[in-house]
Order: structure tokens, then sequence, then C-alpha cells
């Protein structure tokens, strides 16, 4: 990570070559521990994070080699602050009312910008008790909303006709750009489609013209589930 990376080389000022081994490896024990305390505390990294003392993933800093070559990197868990991020970007960006005859799943018209969910490493929840401080280092979240008009409100199209809403289209593109501009250096940021989830709306009817001509990729959509947008973000190896 550039942050871990950047703190990795600050620690080269504390260390006096002139002690000895054990007291240099000491020196640099201590300086890390209260400059990873300040940078928590302040806010500027988070307090989930990965310790590597001279290549060695989680072994005590006190155990790192005296100057020139002890190394103490912290790799900073950025996920958590990530999905809060994209989070806050889709729910400004969702439509106080939808405008459309079917019913969220809490039975309320206008509850889009409150139906998104989160998926950790395949376990989901609602956005409502996402902890962001839970994130493991290396996860996978999945973010997307489970009411059935959740594509309409993304692309605002259904076949050929033009849908309106009071936010522009495109809300799932456009907060992958925004991870993207924010967080590009730490995360991997797509948008997919569609995706699968427990309690997915089912389509009851084919989906025709008036004409009677099919609209749509399958000619057997009723039954299947309705498709849905999602953003998946990784950490960048």
């Amino acid at each position: 990570m550039a942050k871990a990376a950047a703190f990795a080389r600050s620690l080269d000022l504390f260390v006096d070559r002139t002690l000895s081994p054990a007291a240099q490896s000491a020196r640099l024990a201590g300086a890390a521990k209260r400059e990873l305390a300040r940078l928590v505390a302040e806010g500027h990294a988070s307090p989930s994070y990965q310790r590597f003392v001279d290549g060695r993933e989680g072994a005590a800093e006190e155990t790192v080699a005296p100057a020139p070559g002890g190394r103490i990197v912290y790799r900073f868990n950025h996920l958590g602050a990530v999905g809060t991020f994209a989070v806050s970007f889709l729910r400004q960006r969702s439509p106080a009312a939808s405008g459309l005859p079917a019913r969220p799943r809490n039975g309320k018209h206008g509850a889009y910008r409150d139906s998104f969910w989160i998926g950790v490493n395949g376990r989901a929840f609602p956005a409502a008790r996402y902890d962001p401080e839970l994130v493991p280092a290396g996860a996978e979240l999945v973010i997307y909303n489970i009411n059935a008009y959740s594509r309409k409100v993304d692309v605002q199209q259904v076949g050929g006709k033009s849908l309106s809403f009071s936010v522009p289209p495109g809300i799932f593109d456009d907060a992958a750009k925004a991870i993207r501009t924010r967080y590009g250096s730490l995360v991997d940021v797509k948008r997919v489609y569609t995706m699968r989830f427990d309690g997915q709306y089912l389509l009851k009817n084919e989906q025709v013209h008036r004409s009677g001509r099919y609209v749509g990729r399958s000619r057997n959509r009723a039954g299947k589930p309705v498709e849905s947008p999602a953003l998946i973000i990784t950490p960048r190896l």
C-alpha cells in the first residue's frame, strides 16, 4: 500500500547507528509503535492492518533487526473505509422516491436509498449494519440494492423506452469512477451488469411489445431473477 510504504521509509529517521544493535532494534520498535498509534488516532490510517517485521508477518516490532537492515512495515486495511464511501455515494445519488409501481421489500415506496446491501466475503447484510472496522484484510466487497427496480434506476431504460427519475442514470458506473479516483491505488472496482442474491425478485411475465414481439435477452424470462447491478471491490495486490 502506498501509505504503508511511505511510513516504512520514514522509520529510518529514528535510528541512531551509534547505538548497540539491541538498542537500535528497541529504538526502531518504539518509534514504529508511536507513529502507528499517532496515525490511527488522527484518522490517517485504519486500525485494521497487517504487520511485517523483516518480512515476517505478525512478528513483534521488538524482533526487528538493527539498522541498516531492520524494516517494519504496516499494511493498512482501507477496505472498510472504501465500503463506507461507496455506500454513501450510492445513497446520495439515489432517488428519494421511485415513481414506480413496484414495491420495495419493506413495503414502502421511495425506499431505494435505504435498501443497499453489502456482501463481505460472501456474507451479505443491510448497509445500515455495515461496520468498516470488521472488514478483514484481503476481503471482497459486493454492494447492490435489493429492490426489484434497481436496474431501472441505474440505466433508466426498459427496452427502447426511457424512464425518468429525479437523479441522472449510471449511479453504479459513477460510483465505480469515484472509487477509482479516490482509492484507485488501493483497490480494484468493477460494476457488474447483474448478480444473484437470496430473495431476489422473480419476473412474473414475459417482456413483450404491444405488437406481441418479445423484448429482452431470453425468450424464457418469466420466473427468472430480475437483473440487478452491483459493485465488486477488491484490494489491489
